[in-house]
């Protein structure tokens, strides 16, 4: 099993932004699960076999509106 990764977030601004970003990183087959919070501002992300590289899960973040901090 791979490490969870943890990454600080920007442009969260409500639970309505935690629920579409959760969505959208757990449609990803790679992602088993993430868990974003408002505060403070991250996701932590389990994947479910090889992991994505921090590029990859940083386009997902982008595609979805919101940013690395």
């Amino acid at each position: 099993m791979s490490e969870p990764l943890i990454l600080p977030l920007t442009g969260l601004k409500c639970d309505g932004c935690v629920r579409s970003l959760t969505r959208a990183l757990e449609a990803s087959p790679a992602i088993e699960t993430a868990t974003v919070t408002l505060d403070p501002p991250q996701v932590y992300i389990i994947f479910s076999g090889p992991p994505l590289s921090w590029e990859e899960c940083i386009a997902l973040i982008k595609k979805s509106g919101f940013d690395i901090a």
